[in-house]
């Protein structure tokens, strides 16, 4: 069912400029032994996907390959699409799963079933689908390390660490506060194994391309130079142009402040505040000036999902009224936003990649003595 409904999304729309950029510098790179990083590539994507103002090009380590290797084979982009976004369907309920088990979501709170649901039909998770990104599958990778890493099982928390870190802009953040944490309490096989995996696929991808940390470096600069992506302090810039950009860099630089804080004051915590800070970290990536705006906001409802659990267990009684309020929220907003905003309106949703962190946060602070210094019993 989900092919069928992917093709006929495919075929009837042009959507897909992330999962372009992949498929297209796999061929480049395999079939005419070119550099994937070259503004060719970059041009050649914006000129297929006119119409979407936040194409990318490649800007991936050039080690992802592995993950889209065998779709570089397909001639058909667009039925190479179908098959990705399938996968990145089933990845998502892979989410909902690892999500539960990772931050021992109890089963008052949410089912995976109901967490599975709302990760599937969330407007920013339907919005990286069908855009192809990588994301999603660096999400699940990253929530299967620290299952692993509760689980006691360091090695392969760090070869899932490792692997996540293909999506750097949305992981790396966490997976610096997990080596903190692990560094700290004597953990440290799942900061080497994650290190020497990561210095394997570098010496993989020279293979195939001796200098792409440098091209890849380049690509980087070209992204934010000419593609202008937007970030939280652009954002906010292009409400106020005048003062806007330093308003916005002031405030990542106070939220990243509060963020580096909290590593140094919990990172030999308990487990319990290593995931309350794991949770922050993830919440504070989005205003931090990385450009993970729109389709990567799906990856907040883990720590919405986590500050939500702590309220239900808390207060017994009206948690769960308090914590379905912000789900319905964080699932119908963004929906209605698009569907029914002023047609001079021309990003609704934007303003949800401000409000959304924040109310994230002001969860977590809400509980954050009652989940680091005092006893959680679960239910």
């Amino acid at each position: 069912m989900f092919i069928a409904l992917n093709s006929y999304f495919v075929f009837k729309t042009n959507y897909g400029a992330s999962f372009y950029s992949y498929w297209l510098s796999g061929r480049i790179l395999f079939a005419q032994g070119g550099n994937p990083y070259g503004s060719d590539l970059f041009l050649q994507v914006q000129e297929q996907f006119s119409a979407d103002s936040n194409v990318s090009g490649f800007t991936l380590p050039l080690y992802s390959v592995l993950y889209y290797f065998l779709f570089t084979f397909i001639d058909h982009f667009e039925i190479a699409l179908v098959i990705w976004m399938t996968i990145l369907e089933a990845c998502l309920i892979g989410i909902a799963i690892k999500l539960k088990l990772a931050f021992q979501i109890s089963g008052r709170t949410l089912s995976v079933y109901s967490l599975g649901f709302m990760l599937f039909f969330c407007y920013f998770s339907a919005m990286a689908i069908i855009d192809g990104d990588i994301g999603i599958i660096a999400i699940l990778l990253l929530m299967m390390g620290l299952d692993a890493i509760r689980d006691s099982d360091d090695e392969f928390a760090g070869i899932m660490l490792a692997f996540a870190s293909v999506k750097y802009s949305l992981t790396f953040l966490p997976i610096l506060w997990i080596c903190i944490w692990c560094l700290s309490n004597r953990r440290s096989t799942v900061v080497i194994l994650m290190m020497l995996v990561i210095g394997l696929l570098v010496l993989l991808s020279a293979l195939f391309m001796l200098n792409w940390i440098t091209e890849f470096l380049r690509s980087i600069v070209y992204y934010y130079k000419y593609l202008n992506p937007i970030y939280f302090s652009k954002l906010i810039e292009n409400w106020q142009p005048e003062l806007g950009g330093r308003i916005g860099w002031a405030i990542s630089g106070f939220f990243i402040l509060i963020m580096i804080i909290e590593w140094i004051v919990n990172a030999k915590g308990s487990v319990r505040a290593f995931e309350w800070v794991l949770a922050l970290t993830i919440t504070v990536g989005f205003l931090s000036g990385v450009p993970n705006f729109g389709k990567n906001l799906f990856a907040l409802w883990i720590p919405l999902s986590y500050a939500a659990d702590k309220i239900v267990l808390r207060w017994t009684k009206n948690g769960k009224w308090i914590s379905s309020l912000f789900f319905v929220l964080f699932l119908l907003l963004p929906w209605f936003l698009k569907i029914l905003a002023f047609p001079d309106w021309n990003n609704p949703v934007d303003v949800l990649s401000i409000i959304f962190p924040v109310i994230t946060i002001l969860l977590l602070y809400w509980n954050r003595w009652w989940n680091i210094d005092s006893f959680i019993e679960k239910l």
